[in-house]
């Protein structure tokens, strides 16, 4: 990739080439670090980059993809792709799956199934989820283990492509709910929207998770967003208190 400009890095030395859409993502980046592209200014146009660079169209989109996926860059609907600012850049964007954090933490994932059916969204759950009340949604009641002990309740609620069937067969052999999104209907979990408290333990609760009833539970709600912004998941987890959770919070623009 060429350059107008003196700020293009010069290659690595690799035994493999570097794609050109990676290389103009670190080139757009170095811009953001050195405050070339400032915090929340627009990103240049399309054709521009193209120009500039003297690559093709579909390769700035690509770098423009990568750089949100990484949290660097996000687009604000009818205006355009913005810089984010500093703090925002430090923070993580991807979203794991509860299998994955796991495995992070050094435990084994597992799960207890205790319901897997069709369902009628509620008036509630089809707001989040953009839909119209009674649409079909597939829900999932999980208790979660880590290393074989129960740290946690999982409810989820999704909606799924037209037609689209999983059966719990399925959910048993992979473990990962988001692994088979990805994998059999192309959906890739990109963000969530949520919300943290806390909730007493029910005795139904209290009896899967091994606690005693009225035992403090961490409550966090969680809308997840596919890579296209479409709403795919409500899901509602509550985890024991040993359990450490991790998020990155965000705050919207003021009205």
């Amino acid at each position: 990739m060429r350059s107008r400009t003196t700020d293009t890095p010069a290659p690595a030395a690799t035994t493999k080439p570097v794609p050109l859409y990676q290389q103009l993502a670190e080139t757009l980046k170095q811009l953001m670090e050195s405050g070339k592209i400032g915090a929340r200014e627009p990103m240049p146009a399309e054709r521009d980059l193209a120009t500039t660079y003297q690559v093709s169209r579909d390769t700035v989109r690509k770098a423009i993809r990568l750089l949100e996926e990484q949290g660097l860059l996000y687009s604000d609907h009818g205006r355009g792709t913005f810089a984010a600012p500093e703090a925002v850049r430090q923070m993580s964007r991807f979203l794991d799956s509860f299998t994955d954090d796991t495995i992070k933490r050094g435990g084994v994932p597992g799960q207890t199934i205790l319901a897997m059916e069709t369902v009628a969204a509620n008036m509630a759950v089809a707001s989040l989820l953009h839909m119209q009340p009674d649409e079909p949604l597939l829900r999932i009641k999980r208790v979660r283990l880590m290393d074989g002990k129960p740290i946690g309740l999982q409810e989820s609620f999704l909606r799924l492509p037209a037609g689209a069937r999983l059966e719990q067969k399925e959910l048993e052999q992979v473990g990962s709910l988001y692994r088979i999104l990805i994998d059999k209907f192309g959906i890739k979990p990109s963000e969530s929207l949520e919300s943290v408290g806390a909730v007493a333990a029910r005795a139904e609760d209290a009896a899967l998770l091994g606690v005693q009833a009225g035992t403090p539970l961490l409550l966090c709600e969680r809308v997840m967003l596919s890579d296209r912004r479409e709403p795919v998941e409500y899901c509602e987890m509550k985890y024991v208190p040993p359990y450490r959770y991790k998020t990155r919070i965000s705050k919207g623009s003021a009205a």
